[in-house]
C-alpha cells in the first residue's frame, strides 16, 4: 500500500510516542483514589469526573488498549503554590506528549494563565515534544492566548513625545485605533514573514486580513498613508504595554503557527495542537492533523526519523559503535593523562569516532524512510505536478525565479562545504577574517595539534604555532560564484559576522584556474588555542613589507583575527592539493603569450 505525507508525519511524530502526561484537574491521580473516602472528599471533592466518566474513561482508553505502547500518567495541576506547579510538571515526567487542560483552576473561571505557564516550562524542557492542549473553551480564544503567552513582546514601549501632526491624529483617533488593533493583529505580527516592517506596511495599506479594519480607520481619518505604518506600530506597542502579563519573558521560538483548517503552534522545542472537549473522540489524531497542517519539510521528517531511531535502537547499535575493550581502553588512558587544554581535542574526536560508528547502524532505515517520501512526491509528478511545484509545497520557495534559485544554491553550496567552527584550536579548515580579508588555514591537520612539534623547524617557539595562511578572495557576484562552482578552487561557506549571525559567502582560492595563490606564513598565540565562543578570536602573526617605503627591513606584524567560519574536511583538503601543486609545478622556465616583448614569427 502506497504511504501518503500524513502516513510520514505519523511514522515520525506520533509512532515514537512511549510516555503520556494528562495535566487537568478534572481527572482523578491515582493518589488521590488511594486516598480515605472523607480525604479524598475533602481535598477533592470539586472535580467532577464523576459526572463525566464516560469522556474520561474513553481519554484513558485511548493509550491504556493492548496495542497502545504508551506510559500514562494523570497529574491534576494542583501543588503546593501558584510558582511552583509549572516546576512540579516540569520534573514530574520526562513525556513525549503533554495532555494540557486550559482552565486548571476553578476558582478562576475561564482563565488559562496558568496552563500557558506549563506550556511555557515544557517548550523551555527539550523533553516535551508535543503538546496537545484539551479545553471545553471557546478554541478561538485559547489560540490566541496561547500564541501571546509564549511571544515575547518585540515593539517596545510608546514614545514618550510624538510628532505635532501625528499626535494630532492620536487626539481624535486614537480609541478608534486600538479598538481596531486586538489580538487578531497582534499575533499577525509574531509569525516570522511577518515581522519585517515593509511586510506590516504593505499589509496594512492593502487592508489584508486582518488589517481591514484597521485601514477604513486610517483612511476615515485623513492621516497620510506614509504615517500608517506609525499608527499601528503605536497601537502595537499600547497593545503590549496594557496586556504586558500576558506575554513571556523567554523568547521560545513560537515564529510559525496556523488557525486554518486546525490550530498549532510551532516553537523551537515543542508543538502545540487544540481540540475542544465538546467534539469526543480520540486525542492522538488531532495531533496528526495538526502536525500535518504545519507540514513539516523533508529533511526536519527525514531528522525526526532519525531521531526516533536512535530512541529505539541506540541501545541495540551501541556495542558496535564502541568498539573493542581495549580501543576505548587506550581512548580513556589518553584522556587520563591530558592536561585541561588537550582534553576538549581528544574527547570531541573520539565521540565524533563513535557517533560516525552509531550513525551508519541508523542510517539504513532511515534512508528507506527518506526514499519513501521521495515516493508520495513522485507520484505527485507521475500524475502531472510539476517538480518545482512540489518543492514549492514544501519549502514555500520558488525555484522558477532566478534570484531566488540564485540564492538557493549559494545556501546548499555553503551548507555541504562548510561547518560550524567547533574546535579547541586553529587547525585546518578555518577561515579567519582579519580586518578585511579572509584567510584559511591549510596546515594538515596533526601539524596544528597543540604542544606537538614534528621537527625542529628554527622558527618553532613554546606557545607558538606556525600555520600555512592563503589568501581567500571574495566573490562579489553571485551568479558567477555559481557559475564556477565546479571548476575546482572554489569555496562557499556560512561566514559569521560580528553580531553573531551568518552569511552565504563565496570565494576563489586564486585570482584565476591555474593561477597561483596568495599565501603567507603566519603564527598564532596561545600554542592555537582558540576560547569557547561562538567566533573566537586569536592573535596572529606574519612578516610583512614595511609600511615606511624607505626602510627596506621586513617587519613583524600582530593582529586580531577571528575565526568565523570552517571547511568540511573533505573541500579544505581540495584546496590544499590544489596549492601543494602549485608549489611544486615544472616548466618555471617556459614563456607564454603572455610575454609582451615577444613577436608573432612570419
Amino acid at each position: 500500500m502506497e504511504k501518503s505525507y500524513s502516513d510520514l508525519i505519523t511514522e515520525a511524530f506520533i509512532e515514537p510516542i512511549r510516555s503520556v502526561l494528562i495535566v487537568d484537574d478534572d481527572y482523578p491521580t491515582l493518589h488521590e483514589i488511594l486516598l480515605d473516602d472523607a480525604v479524598r472528599e475533602e481535598k477533592h471533592g470539586h472535580k467532577n469526573w464523576k459526572e463525566n466518566r464516560a469522556r474520561i474513561r474513553s481519554v484513558i482508553e485511548e493509550f491504556r488498549r493492548p496495542k497502545a505502547p504508551y506510559l500514562l500518567d494523570i497529574h491534576d495541576g494542583t501543588s503546593p503554590s501558584e510558582e511552583t506547579d509549572e516546576r512540579q510538571v516540569h520534573t514530574l515526567h520526562q513525556t513525549d506528549l503533554l495532555i494540557l487542560d486550559y482552565q486548571l483552576d476553578k476558582s478562576r473561571e475561564g482563565d488559562g494563565s496558568k496552563a500557558v505557564r506549563i506550556a511555557r516550562e515544557a517548550l523551555a524542557n527539550k523533553h516535551f515534544n508535543l503538546i496537545l492542549v484539551h479545553t471545553q473553551e471557546p478554541l478561538d480564544r485559547v489560540f490566541k492566548e496561547f500564541v501571546i503567552g509564549l511571544s515575547v513582546a518585540r515593539h517596545g514601549v510608546p514614545p514618550d513625545s510624538l510628532p505635532e501632526t501625528f499626535q494630532k491624529f492620536l487626539d481624535h483617533h486614537e480609541d478608534d485605533l486600538l479598538k481596531a488593533v486586538q489580538d487578531s493583529q497582534y499575533i499577525w505580527t509574531t509569525l516570522l514573514e511577518n515581522r519585517p516592517d515593509d511586510r506590516l506596511r504593505r499589509a496594512v495599506q492593502a487592508g489584508n486580513s486582518p488589517w481591514g479594519d484597521v485601514k477604513a480607520v486610517l483612511e476615515k481619518s485623513g492621516l497620510r498613508r506614509a504615517e500608517w505604518p506609525c499608527a499601528v506600530k503605536y497601537a502595537l506597542q499600547v497593545f503590549e504595554q496594557e496586556n504586558a502579563k500576558m506575554f513571556s519573558t523567554e523568547d521560545l521560538g513560537v515564529s510559525y503557527w496556523g488557525q486554518e483548517p486546525v490550530k498549532f503552534i510551532r516553537g523551537a522545542r515543542g508543538f502545540i495542537a487544540f481540540k475542544d472537549k465538546k467534539e469526543g473522540g480520540e486525542l492522538l489524531p488531532t495531533v496528526q492533523k495538526a502536525l500535518s497542517a504545519w507540514n513539516p519539510r523533508p529533511p526536519r521528517l527525514m531528522l525526526t526519523k532519525l531521531r526516533a531511531e536512535m530512541n529505539e535502537r541506540g541501545i541495540e547499535v551501541q556495542d558496535d559503535a564502541l568498539g573493542e575493550p581495549d580501543v576505548g581502553a587506550i581512548w580513556y588512558h589518553r584522556v587520563l593523562k591530558a592536561d585541561e587544554q588537550n582534553l576538549d581535542s581528544i574527547v570531541n574526536s573520539t565521540v565524533r569516532n563513535h557517533a560516525e560508528q552509531l550513525l551508519d547502524k541508523l542510517l539504513p532505515n532511515v534512508s528507506t524512510f527518506a526514499k519513501e517520501i521521495r515516493l508520495v512526491d513522485q507520484a505527485l509528478i507521475d500524475r502531472g505536478t510539476d517538480p518545482f511545484d512540489v518543492v514549492k509545497s514544501h519549502f514555500k520557495v520558488d525555484l522558477t525565479n532566478a534570484e531566488v534559485l540564485t540564492k538557493a544554491r549559494m545556501g546548499h553550496n555553503a551548507f555541504v562545504g562548510s561547518k560550524p567552527a567547533k574546535s579547541p584550536h586553529l587547525e585546518l579548515g578555518h577561515v579567519l577574517r582579519i580586518d578585511q580579508d579572509y584567510w584559511l588555514c591549510l596546515t594538515p591537520a596533526c601539524d596544528m595539534v597543540p604542544k606537538v612539534n614534528r621537527g625542529r623547524p628554527w622558527d618553532r617557539m613554546d606557545g607558538i604555532k606556525r600555520f600555512t595562511a592563503l589568501k581567500l578572495l571574495k566573490k562579489q557576484n553571485e551568479k558567477d560564484a555559481i557559475a564556477a562552482a565546479t571548476k575546482g578552487g572554489q569555496i562557499f561557506a556560512n561566514i559569521l559576522n560580528d553580531d553573531g549571525t551568518s552569511k552565504r559567502v563565496a570565494f576563489s582560492a586564486a585570482e584565476n584556474p591555474g593561477s597561483s595563490p596568495a599565501w603567507m606564513m603566519m603564527y598564532v598565540q596561545n600554542d592555537g588555542y582558540l576560547p569557547h565562543e561562538n567566533a573566537p578570536r586569536c592573535a596572529v602573526s606574519y612578516v610583512s613589507a614595511p609600511n615606511d617605503q624607505e626602510s627596506s627591513q621586513l617587519e613583524m606584524k600582530h593582529a586580531d583575527a577571528t575565526v568565523c567560519g570552517m571547511l568540511r574536511y573533505e573541500y579544505a583538503l581540495e584546496i590544499q592539493s590544489r596549492f601543494i601543486t602549485s608549489q611544486s609545478r615544472i616548466g618555471l622556465d617556459f614563456v607564454d603569450d603572455r610575454d609582451a616583448n615577444s613577436q608573432a614569427e612570419d
